[in-house]
């Protein structure tokens, strides 16, 4: 189904990702890879700027596997929406997020051995101060969470994010944002705004449920005045993606936001640090082909 029986692809692969995950499993890929006809070129990287250099410099059509973590992943497709290179995402991280989400084996090996079964679909590119992310952007307390979770000692898989979210609660104080979503404005005391494209991030967490890839939109959801315990009872249910009823809960969709707040706070996308406040994110409708299961839950 997929189109692609055999040739070259290129291997693109985060060293760092999941704590060296990325590395650990280049081999068991790459043997995949050449079990199911492909020509391998391995391609380890420094850094994100030279995956999206990378993928910008393949030719169109050609197949290209990321092997990494959500951000890496979402540095690969700034790379893809310029050079129509197709991605195959291969679960190489932490969370690994946008593969779960899109559906796709968090096995990378047998990931690769299935690649018949899987097809080409076109999915919406975020672009936060023109940054591209496929995932979540998201600024607020969930930006401590994130730091805090990053900086963990311990390999926490899935809890990372809830480890960081809970050692930020403390840190968090009379915080006031200004949201503009196609130019309709609100400022509110809150905790967090995330802004969604795959619509999940955090090892799970499906902060905007009703996200698709593919309908030219951002799902845009924000918290407002909580308690601290209200704090963590929403980012529990949003494992479930059963979050958006709250009262303190509101949502919105559009084509673009703009962010920014009282004090200074930096805003992350798909886990990676975009810059400070404020922000200004965007969507490209279907700006990035990828490899993904025809049944993929994340297309509308």
């Amino acid at each position: 189904m997929s189109g692609f029986a055999g040739g070259t692809v290129l291997l693109l692969v985060n060293p760092t990702a999941g704590r060296g995950r990325g590395l650990r499993l280049l081999p068991r890929v790459a043997e995949a890879l050449e079990g199911a006809g492909f020509t391998t070129v391995v391609s380890v990287t420094d850094s994100l700027e030279q995956a999206t250099e990378r993928v910008r410099s393949a030719a169109k059509g050609s197949l290209v596997a990321v092997l990494g973590g959500d951000g890496f992943l979402g540095a690969a497709a700034a790379g893809a929406a310029e050079s129509g290179a197709v991605l195959l995402p291969l679960a190489g991280g932490r969370g690994n997020d946008s593969i779960r989400r899109l559906g796709l084996d968090l096995d990378p090996a047998r990931a690769v051995r299935g690649i018949n079964d899987l097809a080409v679909r076109e999915l919406d590119l975020g672009l936060v101060n023109g940054r591209a992310y496929l995932g979540v952007a998201n600024v607020g307390f969930d930006g401590l969470a994130n730091e805090y979770g990053n900086g963990a000692r311990m390999n926490l898989g899935p809890f990372t994010y809830l480890y960081g979210g809970l050692k930020a609660l403390a840190r968090w104080r009379n915080v006031r944002f200004t949201l503009t979503v196609d130019g309709c404005s609100s400022t509110f005391p809150g905790w967090f705004i995330a802004v969604g494209n795959v619509g999940q991030y955090g090892g799970g967490l499906r902060i905007c449920p009703e996200a698709k890839v593919d309908d030219g939109l951002l799902d845009v959801v924000s918290l407002g005045r909580s308690t601290a315990l209200g704090v963590a009872a929403t980012f529990l249910r949003s494992y479930r993606g059963s979050h958006l009823g709250q009262a303190n809960i509101d949502s919105a969709r559009g084509h673009t936001v703009e962010i920014s707040a009282n004090k200074p706070l930096n805003i992350y996308a798909d886990g990676e640090m975009a810059g400070p406040l404020p922000a200004t994110i965007r969507i490209g409708s279907r700006a990035v082909k990828v490899l993904v299961p025809a049944d993929s839950p994340a297309f509308g």
